[in-house]
């Protein structure tokens, strides 16, 4: 019994550890611990989408895009949002070097959020602060 459990236990690790489901940031900060102590300079193009006005169940996608202003490889070691209902949908997870660019992709999904939307994606990274902010706004109206 003991035998079984335990590879069921293995089986379950091998599996979680090749899923696609973004890169934990643990994992992250271990494989580019080289980078966390070489600080480099993150700039966005907008740190602020305004979709305007959507009805109640719309989806609402956008790109957020960036450059590493500094003059050390950039790392995005993690990306958060601050409620389900926006989701990190796409994000560089390789080093970026400096004056390249990158883009981090957001879903909103606008089911049952009628009213005003102020939503935060945290963006963590080899920069000075480690983390910086964009922001995705608008209006939610009841659908008819």
């Amino acid at each position: 019994m003991k035998k079984l459990l335990f590879i069921g236990v293995v089986l379950m690790s091998v599996v979680s550890c090749t899923s696609d489901q973004g890169a934990d940031a643990e994992e992250r900060r271990a494989k580019y611990a080289e980078f966390v102590d070489e600080p480099t300079s993150i700039e966005f193009e907008n740190d602020e989408y305004n979709f305007g006005t959507v009805v109640d169940g719309d989806m609402v996608k956008h790109t957020f895009k960036f450059t590493n202003t500094g003059d050390k490889n950039l790392v995005l070691f993690d990306v958060k949002t601050t409620c389900g209902c926006t989701v990190p949908e796409d994000w560089p997870k390789q080093p970026i070097p400096p004056g390249e660019s990158g883009e981090v992709k957001v879903i909103f999904n606008s089911n049952n959020k009628v009213g005003a939307v102020n939503k935060s994606i945290r963006i963590e990274a080899n920069t000075n602060p480690t983390v910086s902010a964009v922001t995705i706004t608008g209006e939610v109206l009841a659908a008819e």
